[in-house]
């Protein structure tokens, strides 16, 4: 095992303890990092927290199933690999699986070599897809608008922006002054297919309210009393012409 698969985290997931720990054990043995949980429930804090995981878990388990844990992970990430500890009369439904997300399936009783070579191909995959990742998210924010952290609420909020950017569906970015929800909106704009176009950025509640209209829309010279020249507006007519194009 590289370097580079040591940096991958085997969540496992068995509610035996003596099956749990002998497979802890070839799993430790043979250089991967491993934290084990005798149910689905326990882990879900552990996957939501962690990027650069996979999941090995068996599919019957007391409270959440591995299948339905396996749907969980998939809405969630579903580049991460999840393999499945079936028994002999569940293959049927593991194959099943395989077609709705899983990597891979062992079924009990199951030898470490056979273990340790689906293992080996889930975190060598694990690993190839945070590397693309890491270096999408590097050129994408080339010359773009800084999104500071690396905490992983941050970097799940840039995946949501890099997902939604290229869209057309309308964003409502919400939260207290000063949280950066103009920075979201400039990366919004940066990475979508508008980019061309300007980024206006508008205070409205700095707006007296006879004003509005007249900054919003621009007038012309004479319009009302004290219009002596033409006043060109934040969202001038070609703004407007290329805003509904859009939609």
């Amino acid at each position: 095992m590289n370097n580079k698969s040591s940096e991958i985290t085997i969540v496992y997931i068995e509610d035996s303890d003596d099956v749990r720990f002998a497979c802890e054990q070839t799993l430790t043995l043979a250089g991967y990092r491993v934290i084990s949980c005798c149910d689905a429930e326990h882990s879900i804090p552990l996957i939501q927290s962690q990027a650069n995981i996979i999941i090995l878990t068996d599919v019957r388990l007391p409270g959440i199933s591995g299948l339905e844990l396996l749907s969980y992970i998939n809405e969630m990430d579903s580049k991460i690999p999840v393999i499945l500890i079936t028994g002999h009369g569940d293959v049927e439904m593991a194959v099943d699986a395989m077609r709705n997300g899983a990597f891979d399936f062992i079924e009990k009783p199951s030898s470490s070599d056979k273990l340790l070579s689906i293992i080996a191909r889930a975190v060598e995959k694990r690993r190839l897809v945070l590397e693309n990742q890491q270096l999408l998210a590097n050129l994408q924010q080339e010359n773009g608008p800084v999104l500071i952290g690396r905490s992983p609420q941050m970097q799940q909020l840039r995946k949501m922006i890099l997902n939604v950017a290229d869209t057309g569906a309308d964003v409502l970015i919400y939260g207290e002054t000063g949280c950066g929800k103009e920075v979201v909106a400039r990366m919004l704009h940066h990475w979508s297919t508008r980019r061309q176009g300007q980024f206006v950025a508008l205070n409205c509640a700095g707006l007296p309210e006879t004003l509005f209209e007249s900054e919003i829309f621009g007038h012309e010279a004479g319009a009302f009393t004290g219009a002596v020249k033409k006043r060109i507006g934040k969202l001038n007519m070609q703004m407007v012409v290329r805003y509904f194009s859009m939609k």
